[in-house]
């Protein structure tokens, strides 16, 4: 005779009509939960024989402690989509994302590896017949270009966790830079420095990428900490610094806040615009310039260590597929002095 098997949270949450976030929480008496709740679900609980998964506790205490587990020889993919299969690594914080991925999965007794999905992700087919044929179960997906192709996955029979906000397609749970906080951390630091008239110039499919939440840092930032209330400027061709030398005549801005590739700095210069005793430059994304040029540190390798503790506790529960509700972790940056941003005499 067969019985079925105990819940999961998943399944008490599906009965009990609520999110299963709720269900773990109140499992573990959180006070954030009401009373009435938590008994309710402890109650289900025992009635239904549900039992914490043990394994995954005992993991993830192993890894809190700061000690290792022992490798399993389980393969996570690295998803790439750059032009060539190894471009990805010519930027710092791809290269600093991944290091932090592969660093988490050793700990976690998993082996990561980089896997190419074509340029923008258009082998992106052949590759999941090779996911597939080799037994891979979960893959981190790298950030993608914003105009990727359709990535043609088996969404359904694998875990993906994703890096950025560039990837729509499907919901999945992701690790981000928290955008707001470091706009906002960055243009404090220039104003503490004495600017009063702050910019922000950045290609536009930099801001797209990141759902234009570094100008919502930007306009906020304004109106917490004030200033001269200048209009971010948004380009297209890199090659044409035309539209900005016409947007710093107009604006006059004594300090510009940018993001890698840093284009602006070197249009700055090139016009003979002197940095910065005329004006003033940060960048959001310093990656390996530190000392160099003044911005924010971002905080890569524990994004990518992020994404690997979110998609090893999926494996560990065997929780295969799209996530019901996909959970964003956000990740803070920190400000680096630079030659590139002085304190500006009193006017």
């Amino acid at each position: 005779m067969s019985s079925s098997p105990p819940p999961n949270i998943r399944d008490l949450a599906a009965r009990l009509g609520i999110s299963h976030t709720t269900v773990s929480l109140a499992l573990r008496n959180h006070p954030s939960v009401a009373e009435a709740t938590r008994r309710r679900v402890q109650d289900l609980a025992q009635k239904t024989g549900y039992h914490s998964n043990a394994l995954v506790n005992a993991l993830m205490v192993q890894v809190r402690r700061g000690r290792r587990i022992a490798p399993s020889g389980e393969v996570v993919a690295y998803l790439t989509s750059h032009s060539g299969e190894d471009d990805w690594r010519q930027h710092p914080s791809h290269r600093q994302q991944f290091e932090g991925a592969r660093q988490r999965a050793e700990e976690l007794g998993f082996m990561l590896q980089p896997m190419w999905l074509g340029d923008r992700g258009l082998r992106s087919r052949q590759l999941d017949r090779i996911l597939g044929a080799r037994g891979v179960r979960g893959a981190i997906l790298a950030p993608l270009a914003v105009d990727h192709h359709t990535l043609e996955l088996d969404w359904a029979h694998r875990a993906v966790v994703t890096i950025g906000y560039s990837f729509r397609q499907v919901p999945l749970h992701r690790t981000v830079h928290d955008n707001v906080s470091l706009m906002e951390a960055c243009y404090q630091q220039l104003k503490k420095l004495g600017h009063k008239r702050i910019g922000l110039v950045m290609h536009e499919t930099d801001s797209a990428r990141v759902r234009h939440l570094w100008v919502t840092g930007f306009l906020g930032a304004q109106w917490r900490f004030g200033g001269a209330r200048i209009a971010p400027m948004m380009f297209k061709d890199f090659d044409d610094d035309g539209p900005f030398l016409k947007w710093v005549k107009k604006t006059r801005p004594d300090a510009v806040i940018g993001v890698w590739r840093d284009q602006p700095l070197d249009w700055l210069r090139n016009n003979k615009i002197s940095v910065p005793a005329q004006v003033g430059y940060a960048t959001l994304d310093l990656g390996d310039r530190v000392g160099k040029i003044a911005g924010m540190q971002q905080d890569n390798t524990s994004i990518g260590m992020a994404a690997m503790d979110m998609l090893a506790g999926q494996l560990f529960r065997s929780e295969i597929g799209m996530p019901v509700s996909p959970k964003v972790t956000l990740v803070e940056g920190t400000w680096m002095d630079g030659p590139t941003a002085n304190r500006r005499a009193e006017s």
